[in-house]
């Protein structure tokens, strides 16, 4: 019985690899590789035409320090990593993607909590950004990442303000950063 068994359970084996090879080659013929790239709303095509590295400075509590932020295009250009001083221990990621042709951003919080911003306004220059949900938070007492402003001056150059709020209000003057395009 248990030589059955064990030949049961290794044809059963075998033939779960067969399907997942015949699989992967269905998958092969079939993948993306000659896929358009999504292209998005004006705001989030902004957005991915960050891509690079950023350096510049910071300003939060009256003290300038210095700042290097990562943007990285993803999952056939549908959503946009942003990586805030990167391999620190104060590393923070936001992810840029769009939601109902709207775009948003999921903030992952030194905090340990990730606020949901969407679209507010925007126009040829500048996107808002305003807080419209989040996990791990309660948005009328936590503190939190709460709005952001992008300002684009050119193609190498952006000013971003970060707006924190706790108990239901903003808690301090807006941190902003200054940045330029490094690669």
């Amino acid at each position: 019985m248990c030589r059955f068994i064990v030949f049961s359970f290794a044809t059963l084996l075998f033939t779960y690899f067969v399907l997942v090879i015949a699989g992967a080659d269905q998958y092969k013929e079939n993948a993306p590789d000659n896929m358009e790239p999504y292209t998005g709303s004006a705001e989030f095509e902004r957005i991915k035409s960050l891509e690079g590295t950023w350096t510049g400075t910071g300003f939060t509590h009256g003290e300038e320090q210095p700042i290097t932020i990562v943007y990285e295009t993803t999952s056939g250009g549908s959503a946009v990593i942003e990586t805030l001083f990167p391999d620190s221990p104060q590393e923070m990621v936001s992810i840029y993607y769009e939601e109902d042709s709207k775009l948003v951003i999921k903030h992952f919080s030194m905090l340990k909590n990730q606020p949901l911003m969407g679209l507010k306004k925007s126009n040829g220059k500048t996107i808002e950004l305003d807080l419209i949900g989040g996990t791990n938070m309660d948005a009328s007492k936590d503190c939190h990442m709460h709005s952001a402003v992008f300002t684009f001056v050119d193609e190498n150059k952006i000013v971003q303000s970060w707006t924190a709020y706790e108990n239901g209000k903003a808690i301090e003057e807006s941190t902003t950063l200054t940045l330029s395009r490094v690669k």
